[in-house]
């Protein structure tokens, strides 16, 4: 209600200070000055820049566009093909399958990889001013989310950057209380002979699991009766299970220059240490994972992860490649069961890898291979990219990909204090092969076309086709699965109004129904954008519309923090409407945003799992404030 009412508060004043006292505005708002005020200092936003771990750099982007507003929250990216829990920093489900190109064993918990930064998340900053960058939202009932990003040059050749993100939400329902903590420290150093750049990211994250609403509570909340519209009066099936995931990360890559002529011969190191722990415990117990092995009252599920990558390899520009890298990759890892005294999985692989880069008359080509070359759970990897060259001044490109991979480690072995939640299996690689199209014009827009091939797709099925069963089983399809993608994204302007639409159509050829998306997903956002009080003021503001249709959608499985398939329940075919308004004065943008405005006058049928339904409507509010000195 506070919200709401500063909403109001906000916009009559805005309404009637514009009316009233337009030119008194115009003057306060002319004076509002930053750390960034040109008349300070000649301020080059090009003189701030970002580069991934494969140097692709971007330009620091500090405008308003429908695109800042798409990734304003936890994940800070855009959430199109998932669909949002109804709490903050729960697990997203998703609305398409996308490919996994790593080829490395990882632990598993696939449920969490939507919350997770990965190395490819990672930015180095190149900055010529210091840089500080912060931002807030309101989450649900109790707590907030803030991410803090600090960077500068020590020199022109040294510079580091520290972030952190937090997290608390109470949240609406039972149990649902979510929580995270990152850390991030980046640094990177460039001369002649020697460039350098490194990276440590710490990621907690914790979630009361509540495992959805028990059946009854589920006619509960379709029934619209108005005594259950405070949702912490509906049951849930898990009252005290608490799931915690915590991963660091270390990556350093050094390049040594041996020579510097036409051949310019390079010696590169590059190491990834990862650890991660995860532990499941629940006290109060149901029939949900049947019964308790016997000698123990609680379950207290503990694993551990830990991996070492190397990699030792020699690039070289000469006469027939414009780029080539030769090198040798050592990959350990270990996994275990904290609380067992069972055996290790312990592993050592090797691979040898190659990339070559060669820009021809009228395109431009990239290789990139691992081959395997010891290790049972290791695989190999091949990417192809082929471009038109630069003098075409088209934005096109076809990337032919194979991957075999290894679905995770608890699916071949995992010991739970659940007498049901307990295997010991050898699942095969996941083959993948996949083609990618990708085409962008300004006038048409962005078609996005993927084609793939699974082999050995692995999935979680349950014990029996019970909606109220959880007991986990692990399968790997006897069949190939054909998945074909097509994305459009469009932007039309019409003056001072603008709609921004996304469509995706999906198809999935498999002789039984293991991988369950959607055949469409669509977004549409219609809005106005428009400069007040002498172009200070930037905003926009309309609505945002999203409608998925409907099908067999997975269920969350807490345990193993996986999604499992059921066939029981169809969900979709809800609409969902955010209102927003977004604002920017100078380098801060607030966002204000009533969230499913269209849930009091609709059916209860918005669900985001088979048991647990999507967000009420609501009002949230935030900003991102970057300041440079």
């Amino acid at each position: 209600m506070r919200s709401i009412l500063f909403f109001i508060i906000f916009f009559s004043s805005y309404i009637s200070y514009s009316q009233i006292r337009e030119d008194a505005l115009d003057e306060a708002f002319s004076i509002i000055g930053d750390s960034i005020s040109i008349e300070v200092f000649k301020f080059d936003i090009e003189k701030l820049k970002k580069f991934n771990i494969n140097n692709d750099t971007i330009l620091l982007d500090t405008t308003l566009n429908i695109n800042k507003f798409y990734e304003f929250n936890f994940r800070r990216k855009d959430n199109f093909e998932l669909i949002k829990p109804n709490n903050v920093g729960q697990t997203y489900n998703n609305l398409s399958y996308v490919i996994d190109e790593s080829n490395y064993p990882i632990i598993g918990y696939s449920a969490n990889k939507t919350q997770l930064q990965t190395y490819d998340d990672i930015y180095f900053y190149d900055v010529a001013y210091p840089m500080t960058e912060l931002l807030f939202k309101t989450v649900f009932s109790q707590g907030q989310l803030t991410d803090v990003l600090f960077t500068t040059n020590v020199n022109r050749k040294l510079n580091f950057s520290l972030g952190f993100k937090a997290l608390r939400s109470l949240g609406k329902y039972q149990n649902s209380l979510s929580g995270s903590k990152n850390f991030t420290f980046t640094y990177n150093y460039n001369s002649k002979k020697f460039s350098s750049k490194s990276f440590y990211l710490s990621q907690k994250l914790e979630k009361y699991e509540s495992g959805g609403l028990s059946l009854i509570s589920i006619n509960d909340f379709e029934s619209k009766d108005p005594v259950f519209n405070e949702r912490s009066k509906l049951n849930v099936k898990f009252e005290d299970a608490v799931n915690v995931y915590f991963q660091r990360d270390f990556y350093s890559h050094n390049k040594f220059k041996i020579s510097d002529n036409k051949k310019n011969l390079s010696l590169n190191h590059t190491l990834h240490y990862v650890t991660v722990n995860n532990s499941y415990n629940q006290s109060l117990i149901n029939n949900y994972y049947g019964g308790l092995i016997g000698g123990i009252t609680t379950v207290d599920d503990k694993f551990k992860f830990r991996s070492i990558n190397n990699k030792i390899s020699f690039d070289i520009s000469n006469i027939i490649f414009d780029f080539a890298e030769i090198g040798f990759i050592n990959f350990n890892y270990e996994y275990f069961n904290l609380n067992s005294g069972n055996e290790k999985i312990k592993e050592n692989s090797n691979l040898f890898s190659i990339k070559l880069s060669k820009n021809f008359e009228i395109l431009d080509l990239d290789f990139d291979l691992q081959k395997k070359i010891s290790g049972d759970r290791i695989g190999d990897r091949l990417n192809i990219v082929l471009k038109p060259a630069k003098k075409f001044n088209l934005d096109l490109n076809l990337k032919l990909s194979s991957v075999k991979s290894h679905p995770g480690l608890i699916y071949d072995n995992y010991y739970s204090g659940f007498s049901g939640v307990n295997w010991t299996n050898r699942n095969d690689l996941v083959n993948t092969s996949s083609i990618f199209i990708n085409y962008i014009n300004k006038k048409f827009g962005q078609f996005s076309l993927s084609g793939s091939l699974i082999n050995n797709y692995v999935y979680v099925s349950t014990e029996n086709s019970d909606i109220e069963s959880y007991i986990p089983q692990i399968n790997q399809a006897e069949f190939d699965i054909k998945l074909f993608k097509l994305k459009y994204v469009k932007n039309f302007i019409f003056g001072k109004f603008s709609m921004n639409n996304s469509f995706l159509i999906q198809d999935v050829d498999q002789n039984d129904n293991i991988l369950n998306i959607p055949d469409f997903v669509y977004r549409n956002s219609f809005f106005i954008s428009e400069k007040i009080f002498k172009n200070v003021l930037e905003i926009q503001s309309g609505f945002n519309f999203k409608i998925f249709s409907k099908f067999f959608i997975n269920e969350y499985n807490p345990v193993i923090s996986t999604f499992h398939i059921q066939d029981k329940r169809k969900i979709g075919g809800f609409p969902i409407v955010d209102f927003f308004l977004n604002a920017k004065i100078r380098q801060t943008r607030l966002f204000f945003i009533f969230e499913h405005i269209n849930s009091s006058f609709s059916e209860n049928n918005f669900f985001t799992t088979p048991s647990m339904p999507y967000r009420d409507s609501n009002f949230r509010f935030g900003l991102n404030w970057s300041l440079f000195n």
